[in-house]
C-alpha cells in the first residue's frame, strides 16, 4: 500500500504542472486525482467550496491548496493554489534584499505584506479555447483578478494563530472552519460531528499531512524542497542548464569585506526571464516550477559542498520572494557553526550579526562550552557546560550573536534542577546581560564545574528555560557522586584530576525522524518541556503533570510570547514525545474549548496503572471515527431528493433535535444516513453512542 501510494504521488507529479504541494498532494488522494485525464474528478467537489477571487487585490489570499474561481460576466475560471510566496516590494530587482525583511514574522496583523498565489487553472480540466481567450483577456487587464503572468496578488492570508507562512496549517485550517462541508465529502466526513469529533478530524487530518509529506520526501522520483516536489527528471533539466549554475554564481557571494548579503530567488528569476526574452517562464504555474528548482539547485550546492571557497551559504528565508539565502566570508560565529543551513533561520530580520563588543579571552580550562542545538526563526536551543570560572563568578556564558537573539531588558531565567527541588529564589531569577553572557546568577550549591545545562529562549523573548540532565546512576569521581551530566574536561582542569571518561548517555531520547509540516518537533526542547511540565504542570493521578500546548509554552517561554511558529514547534515536539511513549495526549474540555494537554507519568507501578486508565478513557472518546456520520449531499443541479430520502432525513432530525426540529431538507439537498463504515447504511450512527 505504502509503494502503491509513492507510485501515484510520483505520477500525479509528473501529470500536473507546476510543483506538487503537499496540500496538493493531500486533495489528489482525498479528492481523487484522476491520472489518465490529468485532472480532479469535479462530481465530488461542492462548487460553493471554491473561493471568489475579486479584482483589487484587497482580500486575503487562500492558501495552498484552496480550490478557486474567477467570474467575468457570463464566464468562470475555476483553478487551485499550486504555490504561493511572498511579494514584498522592498527586494531590488537585482535580488537584493534588506536584511530586516529576510524572515520577519507573517501574521495577519501585518495588512503590508503581501503574497503572491499561483494557479493551476487546468487542474479541473483542460482550459477550453475560450476559457484561454478569456484568460489571456484578463491577463492585459490592469485592473484584472490576475497579473501579467496569470497569478493573484493579494495580502497575506489572516490565519489567526497560523503563521501566513504555514500554508500547510492554513489548508487544514480552512478545511475544518469554512471549508468543512469539502472535508465532507470524503472518508473523514465522518469525524465531523460536535466538538469532539471536530478535534478528532483535525488530529487525523495531521497524521494525513505528516505521512504524504513522509512519501514524498521517501519518493525516489521526487525531489522535494521545503513542502514542494518535483519530478526529479524534470529538476535534472533544470540543474544541468545554464541558469542554474549563474543563479549560483549570483547568490554565493557575500557583500564587501565578507559580510552577510541576503539574495531572493524570484528577482533572479525574473531577471533572467527579461535576458532570454522567454514571457512563458514564469507564467502560469512554471512560475512554481522555477522557484522550486532554483531552491533545489542552490540546497544541493551546500549539501554536495560545491559552494565557492572561503563562503558559508544557507537558507534565511523559504517563503519571502520565492526564498532569501544568506552568503557570508568564512569563518562564521559559533552560533552558526553547527547550525542545519537549510533550516530558515531568519537572521537577517533579528540583525544576528550586529557588532558586539568582545569578550576578554579565557583559557581554555577556565572557558565553558556553548553549542547551539537548535536555530529557527522562531527558537533558540543551547546546551552550556559551566566551567569552574564561570560558576564562581554567577555567570550564565552565552556569546555575543546569541544573546542578541534574545529580548532587551532584564531577563527571566526559569532554572530547574532535575531531581532536585530549588527554593524559589533559585528557580526564578532576573538577569541581565554581561561583557560575555548573563550575570548575576546564583548557582545551587549541587552544582559543579562542568555540569551541562539546555537553555532554550523564544527570539527576541525575554523568559529563559534552563534544565540540567539527570544521569541514569551517579557517577564516582574520588569519594564524590556526581548525578547530573558534566563535561569531563571542565570537571578534571577545576579540580586538578587527571584525564576523566565521559560519564556515559544521560537518558536523553534518540533523535526521531522528522515529521512533515511547517513546524518539526525539535528533539532538543524534550528535556526542557519535562522540566516545565514537572514545575508547572497541574497534579493528576499518581503525581502526573498536565498543561495543554498553550500553557506550556507560556510555562517555558512567558506568556507576552505570541508566536504561532514557536506555539506549534511545542506542540510537535510533544505530539512526537506522546507517540514515543514519553508523554500522554489526551482531549479534555474546558470551557466550550477542547485543546490537547500533554502528562507526564512517574516511572512508579501506581503511575503506569494510572496512565492505562487515562489512555483507555480517550480511546473510547475517538469510537466515532468508526461511523460515516449522516449528512446532507449536494445535487447537481435540476435535481432534488426521492420522498425516501425526504423521509429518512425528517425522521433522524426528530429523533436527533425532538419534535420541534426543522424537518424539511434544503433544496438541490438529498440525505445520506449515517452508518458503520463498510457495512452500507445500517442503523443509524447516534443510537450506537452513549449519552
Amino acid at each position: 500500500m505504502e509503494g502503491e501510494l509513492i507510485l501515484f504521488l510520483e505520477h500525479v507529479a509528473q501529470v500536473r504542472r507546476g510543483p506538487l504541494h503537499l496540500c496538493s498532494a493531500f486533495n489528489a488522494v482525498y479528492f481523487g486525482f484522476d491520472l489518465d485525464l490529468g485532472t480532479y474528478g469535479t462530481g465530488i467537489l461542492d462548487p460553493d467550496m471554491f473561493t471568489l477571487l475579486r479584482p483589487g487585490g484587497r482580500d486575503p489570499l487562500p492558501p495552498v491548496g484552496s480550490f478557486v474561481r474567477v467570474e467575468r460576466g457570463t464566464r468562470s475560471l475555476w483553478g487551485e493554489v499550486s504555490a504561493s510566496f511572498g511579494a514584498s516590494p522592498e527586494v531590488e530587482e537585482d535580488g537584493w534584499v534588506p536584511g530586516a525583511l529576510s524572515g520577519a514574522p507573517c501574521t495577519g496583523e501585518m495588512q503590508d505584506t503581501f503574497s503572491r498565489a499561483v494557479i493551476d487553472w487546468d487542474v479541473l480540466g483542460a482550459l477550453t479555447a475560450a476559457e484561454h481567450k478569456e484568460l489571456a483577456r484578463m491577463r492585459r487587464s490592469p485592473v484584472g483578478v490576475v497579473d501579467g503572468r496569470g497569478h493573484v496578488m493579494g495580502p497575506l492570508h489572516a490565519g489567526g494563530s497560523v503563521s501566513g507562512r504555514d500554508h500547510s496549517g492554513l489548508y487544514r485550517q480552512f478545511l475544518l472552519g469554512p471549508g468543512r462541508r469539502l472535508l465532507a465529502a470524503g472518508s473523514l466526513g465522518t469525524l465531523l460531528q460536535g466538538p469532539e469529533g471536530v478535534v478528532a478530524a483535525e488530529r487525523a487530518l495531521q497524521v494525513c499531512f505528516e505521512t504524504l509529506a513522509e512519501l514524498m520526501r521517501r519518493a525516489p522520483g521526487l525531489a522535494v524542497w521545503d513542502l514542494y516536489a518535483q519530478p526529479l527528471d524534470r529538476h535534472q533539466q533544470f540543474a544541468s542548464g545554464p541558469v542554474a549554475k549563474e543563479l549560483t554564481d549570483r547568490v554565493a557571494r557575500p557583500a564587501p569585506g565578507g559580510t552577510p548579503r541576503y539574495t531572493a530567488v524570484w528577482p533572479l528569476l525574473t531577471g533572467w526571464e527579461r535576458e532570454v526574452g522567454d514571457e512563458h517562464t514564469l507564467a502560469l504555474t512554471a512560475a512554481g516550477s522555477a522557484v522550486v528548482d532554483a531552491n533545489l539547485v542552490l540546497a544541493s550546492t551546500v549539501v554536495d559542498g560545491r559552494v565557492r571557497r572561503n563562503v558559508d551559504l544557507r537558507i534565511d528565508d523559504s517563503w519571502q520572494q520565492g526564498g532569501i539565502w544568506r552568503a557570508q566570508g568564512l569563518p562564521v560565529d559559533a552560533v552558526l557553526a553547527d547550525c542545519d543551513p537549510l533550516i530558515p533561520a531568519g537572521l537577517g530580520h533579528l540583525e544576528h550579526l550586529r557588532p558586539e563588543p568582545a569578550a576578554e579571552q579565557k583559557a581554555p580550562e577556565e572557558a565553558s562550552v556553548v553549542r547551539v542545538e537548535h536555530l529557527d526563526e522562531a527558537l533558540l536551543v543551547v546546551s552550556v557546560a559551566l566551567s569552574g570560572t564561570d560558576l564562581a563568578a554567577g555567570l550564565l556564558p552565552l556569546s555575543g550573536p546569541v544573546m542578541a537573539l534574545l529580548g532587551g531588558g532584564p531577563l527571566t531565567v526559569e532554572l530547574h534542577h532535575s531531581g532536585q527541588h530549588l527554593v524559589r529564589d533559585l528557580a526564578t531569577q532576573v538577569t541581565d546581560r554581561a561583557l560575555d553572557g548573563l550575570a548575576p546568577m546564583r548557582w545551587p550549591d549541587s552544582f559543579y564545574p562542568g555540569i551541562k545545562i539546555t537553555v532554550a529562549a523564544a527570539r527576541a523573548g525575554r523568559q529563559i528555560i534552563a534544565t540540567t540532565s539527570l544521569l541514569p546512576e551517579p557517577v564516582l569521581v574520588g569519594d564524590r557522586p556526581l548525578a547530573w551530566d558534566f563535561d569531563p574536561g571542565l570537571l578534571a582542569a577545576a579540580w586538578g584530576l587527571p584525564a576523566l571518561a565521559p560519564p556515559g548517555d544521560p537518558g536523553v531520547v534518540v533523535p526521531r525522524p522528522v515529521h512533515g509540516g511547517y513546524r518539526p518537533p525539535v528533539t532538543a526542547l524534550e528535556k526542557l518541556i519535562v522540566a516545565a511540565l514537572l514545575r508547572d504542570g497541574r497534579v493528576g493521578p499518581a503525581r502526573s503533570r498536565s498543561l495543554d500546548g498553550l500553557q506550556l509554552s507560556a510555562a517555558m517561554f512567558g506568556p507576552d510570547v505570541v508566536s504561532p511558529p514557536l506555539l506549534w514547534t511545542v506542540m510537535h515536539t510533544c505530539e512526537d514525545m506522546a507517540a514515543a511513549g514519553l508523554l500522554t495526549r489526551t482531549t479534555v474540555a474546558h470551557a466550550g474549548v477542547l485543546p490537547d494537554v500533554f502528562t507526564w507519568w512517574p516511572d512508579t507501578e501506581e503511575a503506569r496503572q494510572a496512565r492505562q486508565i487515562a489512555e483507555g478513557a480517550d480511546a473510547a472518546s475517538r469510537q466515532i471515527r468508526h461511523w460515516r456520520r449522516p449528512w446532507e449531499r449536494r445535487l447537481p443541479d435540476g435535481y432534488r431528493a426521492t420522498p425516501a430520502a425526504q423521509e429518512r432525513y425528517a425522521r433522524w432530525r426528530l429523533e436527533v433535535d425532538g419534535p420541534d426540529a426543522d424537518t424539511e431538507l434544503p433544496p438541490g439537498h438529498t440525505f445520506v444516513r449515517g452508518h458503520r463504515r463498510g457495512q452500507g447504511q445500517a442503523p443509524a450512527w447516534h443510537q450506537h453512542l452513549y449519552r
